[in-house]
């Protein structure tokens, strides 16, 4: 017999937001920010806020919240969105203090953080689930690993070996991970869900969705939803969750069609303000909520389908030929393709030649999203051919040496929202 799950209960504010300061609690150094007004949830809709606990090393003093990802979940067109929130984000945290997005379970555990979001983001979560650092190498290793496409080198201090003591400034050394493909371990995963040497918070955002991205392709791929009961009991080992089994069963269920119909990859940077906290000169980022392609667009976003997702429209396809010196150049260009919701076609490599060759086969670009297929090759848009012969696919790139699959992704041009 399948469990059936709990109803699904929309979160409302559920602290005194406009009473007085809690007693023995400092007034906040800058004014308190006016609550954001809840956004309407299209029907079928699951928000789930993912987090990873980063205990201290001596196991000692309280665990920072180093993750925080929404994942909001369309049960009924099966999609997906994702949105990492940064941990300098200084917020206001209902009947609380202003501070540190991060130090709120510290502060009042994950229902605090909880509101603090529907506060500040309007956004309710419905469940939550938390891992630490073991736990998070113990689910990648339960999968056998996961297949990463690294675009861009990463460099950091590492470990030597995963049961050396941390705390020994000797145990540790230079690590460089090169582009290409690779297969992670949950140790090697870790690192580079957590680096933070040479990146940015932001990019560390984008690398935790790309492992996320990465486990769900994996775990489709290795039927797990049809295991799922058995591989409960594991599951509640590792990870704090409210979801009951019924609601997990439903959202594995869906899993294979989330992964074949998109996720959508969204961030934050740009749409903060760096600013100093007076009493103490901490450096925060202040939330900027309002205008062009601020806050405000980016979480009403997070509850809309993909742009090119596969649910409501004809996929976008593109054939991939692989004409440089670098094997692995189709594999992250077809990466990152996937990424952006394009459906990549891998054809049979070329000798090299000098420059990228792109191709759409059609009488004009429109539908055709031209602009962002350029941004992901990056390469001029008027660098796309228009060809009126029929193509096996919509289009077709030809990789050249010239190709550079490390994009900044944050700066990658997003779909009007004024369209209907």
């Amino acid at each position: 017999m399948t469990p059936t799950s709990l109803p699904q209960l929309n979160p409302t504010p559920a602290l005194n937001i406009t009473g007085s300061m809690r007693e023995g609690v400092p007034t906040p150094p800058t004014a308190i920010p006016s609550p954001v007004p809840v956004f309407d949830l299209p029907e079928g809709t699951t928000n789930i806020l993912l987090l990873g606990k980063d205990q201290n090393a001596d196991g000692s003093g309280d665990a920072r919240t180093d993750t925080m990802i929404i994942v909001s979940i369309n049960r009924e067109a099966q999609t997906a969105s994702m949105i990492s929130l940064p941990r300098d984000l200084y917020v206001y945290m209902p009947n609380r203090i202003m501070g540190r997005l991060n130090t709120a379970v510290n502060l009042g555990g994950v229902e605090l953080l909880e509101q603090t979001i529907l506060y500040n983001f309007g956004i309710p979560i419905h469940y939550h689930a938390q891992v630490d650092f073991d736990g998070f190498k113990q689910i990648v290793d339960l999968l056998g690993g996961v297949s990463m496409a690294v675009s861009c080198p990463l460099e950091d201090w590492r470990l030597l070996s995963p049961e050396l003591d941390p705390t020994l400034e000797e145990n540790w050394g230079r690590f460089k991970l090169e582009a290409g493909m690779h297969q992670m371990d949950g140790d090697l995963a870790l690192w580079y869900a957590r680096s933070r040497l040479t990146t940015t918070d932001f990019d560390r955002g984008r690398r935790q969705q790309q492992l996320l991205q990465a486990m769900l392709n994996q775990s489709v791929d290795l039927g797990l939803v049809a295991r799922a009961p058995e591989l409960w009991s594991t599951f509640n080992e590792v990870v704090e969750t409210n979801m009951d089994i019924g609601r997990i069963l439903q959202m594995a269920s869906i899993a294979p069609g989330v992964r074949d119909n998109g996720v959508q990859h969204l961030y934050l940077a740009g749409k903060m303000q760096a600013w100093s906290v007076p009493e103490s000169g901490a450096s925060v980022q202040l939330p900027i909520w309002e205008g062009e392609d601020m806050m405000y667009d980016t979480f009403r976003r997070l509850l809309l389908p993909p742009a090119l997702n596969r649910a409501d429209r004809a996929p976008i396809t593109v054939e991939i030929i692989n004409a440089s010196q670098y094997p692995a150049q189709g594999l992250l260009a077809a990466d990152n393709l996937a990424w952006y919701g394009f459906v990549p076609v891998i054809g049979p490599p070329r000798e090299p030649q000098e420059r990228t060759e792109m191709t759409y086969f059609g009488e004009n670009f429109k539908g055709s999203y031209d602009w962002l297929f350029a941004w992901v090759m990056g390469k001029p848009q008027e660098n796309i051919q228009l060809s009126d012969e029929e193509g096996a696919t919509n289009y077709r790139v030809v990789i050249g040496n010239d190709y550079n699959p490390c994009r900044p992704a944050f700066e990658a041009p997003q779909a009007d929202l004024s369209e209907p």
